[in-house]
């Protein structure tokens, strides 16, 4: 009976003077599927059902106007047979969403910068990362210890751009003061005057001068001073 269903289906694509939409949607469906990792999904959207066009005798062609990314595209689908015959050319542009779900960090809590986010702000969601075009991060210990650039709220999906460095050097730590002018260095202590990260500016007052100079953040115990 199957055999039976399948033949008489064939019979009736091979009679009918329409295209299969079926088959515009797989051309698009493969297409996005050559330009995309194996684990995404891809989805061809349904099309009109009062489309009409004249069945192409050869495989249908498929591409993209342009370089589509995110979860969107928009595919166009044409027949290439009915170019070379001058007649029933055709194009249909099949809507496409790629979705591709993975475990990333989200805010359990709503969180304001300014605070070194604890194990308890966070936890672990599926989402589709495909729609989040700032990034996303998978593992927790990427985010423990560092603060927000915003408020976010609850359920938020933290992404690199959102986080500030860590702070290494904390307002009245005592550090190590590089001075550096050609070959020659010279190394004094002073007391940081503000909180820094590694890579920021930071002024600190020398120890024994009670001069301040200002200094870029080496590391948590070192601020070099350019001359």
């Amino acid at each position: 009976c199957l055999a039976a269903l399948q033949l008489a289906a064939g019979t009736a694509y091979a009679a009918s003077p329409w295209e299969d939409p079926s088959r515009i949607r797989s051309a698009a469906v493969e297409w996005v599927r050559s330009q995309t990792p194996d684990h995404v999904t891809v989805r061809a959207s349904a099309l009109d059902s009062r489309l009409r066009l004249s069945r192409c005798e050869q495989p249908l062609s498929a591409a993209s106007n342009h370089s589509s990314t995110g979860s969107a595209w928009n595919i166009a689908v044409s027949c290439p047979a009915a170019r070379q015959s001058g007649h029933g050319l055709w194009t249909v542009h099949v809507p496409v969403q790629v979705s591709d779900v993975r475990t990333v960090v989200v805010l359990s809590r709503a969180a304001s910068p300014g605070r070194p986010l604890t194990a308890e702000d966070l936890e672990l969601q599926q989402r589709d990362v495909s729609s989040l075009a700032y990034g996303y991060l998978e593992r927790t210990e990427l985010v423990l210890g560092r603060s927000l650039r915003r408020p976010l709220l609850m359920g938020s999906t933290l992404s690199p751009d959102v986080l500030a460095e860590a702070t290494v050097i904390r307002r009245g730590k005592v550090v190590t003061v590089l001075s550096q002018l050609g070959s020659l260095q010279v190394r004094s202590q002073g007391k940081a005057l503000s909180d820094a990260s590694t890579g920021e500016t930071v002024s600190v007052q020398n120890l024994s001068s009670s001069r301040v100079v200002q200094g870029v953040v080496r590391d948590a115990g070192t601020v070099e001073v350019l001359l």
